[in-house]
Formats: structure tokens, C-alpha cells, sequence
């Protein structure tokens, strides 16, 4: 009789070893370290994806449109913007150029503000912009910017993704 509860206490202790062990392997992996804002920002090539306005934009047939991406040249849908971790950018026309002349690449600059919650860039004969961080990620950046445009005021929404 004895035998015959040594059998399954041995294979209880047993499988609570192995249990026990393989938590003990899982919990001391440390957890991958967060990134920050300026590393997921930086380093890589940006792809305009998406672009909206509201309220939205009368087009030419009096219909009300608040998805600008269809209208937008393909010309301007293959540039590439890229930010690095000294504050540098660049803006590059990609494979076609709406205005074969203009440069094929704009330099510039970069920085957050209001505690990284905003975006701020300066580009070379393009001027300064600022925009609101809606979501930044290492895939996806999703900003959002106010520009009046004959005497009203819309705001644009730019989503990109990691090219």
C-alpha cells in the first residue's frame, strides 16, 4: 500500500518542480524596455498614409469631403520624411517629383514641445509648422495641426507609417 501512494506524490512534486521551474525562467526575462518618444520618432523613413480635415472641405462637384488621402498627387504620396535623434529632418521628394526642378530632398529641423505632446518642425523654403502628437509608436505617427484657410479654421489630421 505504501507503493501505492508514493507513485502519485512523487509525480505531484514532480510536475510542482517543473511548474515552478518554468515560472522561475519566464519571470526573470526582464520586460523589453520602453522606448521613448524621440526613438520611436527617429531613425526611420515616415510614409504619409492617411490625411483628413474637419470640418470637412467643399471639392469641386459641392460634395463636403473629410478624407483628403484620395486627392492627394501621387507624386506626394511616395515622399519620405525622416527625423533623427540630433533634431535633424529631412524631407525627401521620393521616386517622382511633382515639379521636376524642385529639390529631391528638404533639410530641416525638429523638436518637442509642451512636455512631447507637440511636434515642431522647420523645413528649408517650406517653412514652420507645429502639430499636436496624437500617436506616436514605432509603426504609426498620427498628428494633428490648425491652418486657416480663407478665413475659417480647419483642423488637419496626418497619419504615417514606418516605411
Amino acid at each position: 500500500m505504501k507503493t501505492q501512494f508514493r507513485l502519485p506524490l512523487l509525480a505531484l512534486f514532480a510536475l510542482t518542480a517543473l511548474v515552478s521551474s518554468c515560472k522561475k525562467d519566464s519571470e526573470s526575462e526582464p520586460a523589453p524596455k520602453a522606448q521613448t518618444k524621440t526613438e520611436l520618432l527617429s531613425g526611420k523613413n515616415w510614409v504619409l498614409t492617411a490625411q483628413t480635415v474637419d470640418p470637412g472641405l467643399v471639392d469641386d462637384d459641392g460634395k463636403v469631403v473629410t478624407d483628403l488621402f484620395p486627392y492627394i498627387d501621387d507624386c506626394n504620396k511616395d515622399d519620405l520624411m525622416r527625423f533623427e535623434t540630433a533634431g535633424s529632418c529631412t524631407l525627401n521628394e521620393g521616386a517622382s517629383r511633382c515639379v521636376p526642378t524642385d529639390p529631391q530632398q528638404y533639410s530641416g529641423t525638429w523638436s518637442f514641445d509642451s512636455n512631447e505632446t507637440v511636434l515642431k518642425t522647420t523645413m528649408q523654403g517650406l517653412g514652420s509648422s507645429s502639430y499636436n502628437i496624437i500617436e506616436l509608436s514605432d509603426k504609426t505617427l498620427k498628428v494633428s495641426g490648425v491652418r486657416s484657410l480663407e478665413g475659417d479654421t480647419y483642423r488637419f489630421t496626418y497619419t504615417y507609417a514606418k516605411k
